[in-house]
């Protein structure tokens, strides 16, 4: 009976557990898609409604996500609407009283996303009217980076705003009046550079706005006939409001708004079979709008309307002034600024006593400065600083900082606290073409060695002859002092040398000399390791005579400048000595003179400078000359891609170096 009893057990756990097999789920693809629209009550395009509350029905349960942020609403309310969830509809309650004969836009950016999987309808629009009809003009266009062409990185998105002329007419400051026309094709008109429109942008919420997408696109639906002035910028606070320090596009001209098109042919939703436990008519009468109850075409499908085009920059505009300034030792003072002092900056002691005159190396972009006092004992010092927007008397006092354990040790033991006076700028290989430097830890007043001519050894490594040249003076300080030296060597390329430079053979400006010889030795880069980019610039004449600068940089793959010279109406440029790689090529136009791409300033009504890219990318490869023609056709062309995925280069082919 046992046994039976085992048998019996067995088999039904058996059953039992193909039973749980065969009930397992199998699972399926993961739902990504957005919910659908099926109806709206009232239906959306309806006209003459004053009603409080909206509904908006869909094919699945919705949540609605970051209302604050996600949803435009044209015009604004003072009030917010109350957004939320019935069953499969969202219900949108109104808070604050409707303009008489007004059109009403909601754009849902991304607000609502199904409930289970988060899947967001990118874009949906719902309009009524108080009035009798629906505006039905829109402006429609792209917003970029105006630096690279491309789209604009933000991550709160880009917002576009539209004022009419009749909303900007209530601000006195506002004096907008048409010029000449530009003609019909563009449908825009000049405005009159006094026009200050920047006191409406910063106070006054706009009547209409929209969103870009990921590709800077935006399409600005239902508005009214007329002209309107359209900014795009990064709405940070989400308050509509342009503020500084947000990055901010504009144009010189108004806008005159066109008839939207005739929506796309979308077959109505069925809802016979669909049913609700919410008391939402799915209403498809002939009133709903079917462009607005579907989510709003991609703007690129959209054909026949001209489009606005919005070169969006951020301005730094920041005050110099002081960012550091102190003692960092006895005789030696750190001063830098917050932007480059210009090349006619002037530093010097209130006392004009010898022991506190002053010896300046600055640094490379002019904002840092290393200072001497002639007294290396000096601990006390008061500095004029005069520049162009700068003008500041500095007080200084020395304060010792407290000695760390091992340097109290060493001065226990008698060890005399010192540094290297000499040091070198040369790395293990270095570029054949290139200067060799010698550094200075403090100024240098002179050389002590008796043949200066001949003072640095030079021992070649693969022949084994040694041979001797000098060292030429560079880059001074205050009228007696220097902070560095060439090496006055030419070797050849792909050569090996060894290079010193003998102890006592400088005396700085306190007197000192350096004990010690500094030693060094480099490779020089071989020729071959280098390729050329020869480029011939066309239609230039135009240009020049309207900016007198031009700017000709050139990028490597991550958009970086890595050369820059200025383009002259030879039209020439050669970029020597380059490593193998990919390159762009851009001109600026450099209107401020200032050497490099300056941004818009809207407060300014400053447009940001124009930027021409060449439209390849250049491949180059080592011991090749690159030789291209480029004519400057147009400024919107965007800024090659050079990564994995962007095509090889089509242009002509290079020659080898050498045979051009």
């Amino acid at each position: 009976m046992r046994r039976r009893n085992f048998v019996i057990w067995v088999a039904l756990a058996a059953l039992l557990a193909g039973c749980a097999k065969a009930g397992m789920p199998s699972g399926g693809p993961k739902d990504e898609t957005p919910p659908k629209v099926l109806g709206a009550t009232p239906p959306s395009g309806s006209t003459g409604w004053t009603g409080k509350e909206f509904s908006i029905l869909f094919d699945e349960y919705v949540s609605v996500k970051d209302a604050d942020k996600n949803i435009l609403i044209s015009p604004p309310m003072a009030t917010k609407p109350e957004f939320g969830t019935k069953g499969r509809a969202v219900v949108v309650k109104l808070k604050d009283s409707l303009r008489a004969n007004a059109t009403y836009l909601f754009q849902f950016k991304g607000a609502i996303v199904d409930f289970n999987e988060g899947n967001p309808l990118e874009s949906y629009e719902y309009v009524f009217a108080t009035g009798s009809s629906i505006d039905s003009m829109t402006l429609r266009g792209q917003v970029l980076d105006a630096l690279t062409h491309r789209p604009y990185k933000s991550e709160g998105g880009i917002t576009v705003v539209a004022y009419g002329t009749d909303q900007m007419a209530r601000f006195d400051s506002v004096q907008c009046r048409y010029l000449d026309s530009l003609g019909a094709a563009d449908s825009t008109y000049r405005v009159d550079k006094a026009c200050a429109v920047d006191s409406i942008a910063a106070k006054e919420k706009p009547m209409y706005m929209t969103r870009c997408d990921q590709e800077g696109r935006f399409e600005m639906n239902h508005l009214r006939e007329g002209h309107y002035r359209v900014l795009a910028f990064e709405d940070g606070d989400n308050n509509l409001l342009l503020k500084a320090g947000e990055a901010v596009a504009f144009l010189d001209t108004l806008v005159l708004a066109e008839h939207m098109p005739p929506p796309p042919d979308t077959a109505k939703a069925d809802t016979s079979k669909v049913a609700d436990s919410v008391a939402v008519a799915a209403d498809t009468a002939s009133g709903d709008s079917a462009l607005a109850s579907q989510p709003v075409a991609d703007s690129s499908q959209r054909m026949g309307l001209s489009s606005v085009r919005l070169n969006i920059s951020l301005f730094k505009e920041e005050a110099q002034r002081l960012a550091k300034v102190e003692f960092v030792g006895k005789g030696r003072i750190t001063l830098a600024t917050v932007m480059p002092l210009t090349e006619h900056f002037t530093l010097r002691p209130l006392s004009t006593a010898e022991g506190k005159a002053i010896f300046i190396q600055p640094n490379a972009k002019r904002d840092t400065l290393n200072i001497w006092t002639q007294d290396k004992n000096c601990d006390s010092i008061t500095l004029l600083l005069d520049d162009k927007d700068i003008h500041d008397t500095l007080r200084l006092v020395y304060r010792a900082p407290k000695p760390s354990p091992s340097a109290a040790k060493m001065v226990a033991k008698g060890t005399p606290k010192t540094g290297v006076l000499l040091s070198h700028k040369v790395a293990q290989k270095h570029p054949y073409y290139d200067t060799l430097w010698i550094a200075f830890e403090r100024p240098v007043r002179h050389i002590v060695y008796s043949e200066p001519d001949s003072l640095v050894e030079v021992f070649d490594l693969g022949d084994s002859i040694t041979t001797h040249c000098g060292v030429r003076w560079a880059d001074s300080c205050m009228p007696y002092g220097y902070y560095r030296a060439m090496i006055d060597f030419k070797g050849k390329a792909g050569g090996k040398y060894r290079f010193k430079v003998p102890a006592m053979s400088f005396e700085d400006i306190y007197g000192a000399k350096h004990h010690d010889s500094l030693t060094f030795s480099t490779e020089f880069t071989k020729v071959e390791e280098y390729g050329n980019i020869i480029l011939a610039v066309d239609s230039l004449q135009l240009l020049l005579a309207d900016t007198g600068v031009l700017l000709v940089q050139l990028l490597n793959e991550k958009g970086e400048v890595q050369r820059q010279q200025h383009l002259h109406e030879d039209g020439r440029i050669e970029f020597r000595h380059l490593k193998g790689g990919k390159y762009a090529l851009r001109t600026v136009v450099d209107r401020d003179s200032n050497g490099t791409w300056t941004a818009g300033n809207y407060w300014k009504h400053r447009q940001p400078e124009e930027v021409y890219y060449f439209e390849k990318v250049l491949e180059l490869r080592e011991n090749w000359d690159m030789e291209e023609r480029w004519t400057l056709k147009s400024a919107f062309t965007a800024m090659p891609q050079m990564g994995a995925n962007a095509e090889e280069e089509k242009g002509k082919p290079q020659v080898p170096g050498g045979k051009k």
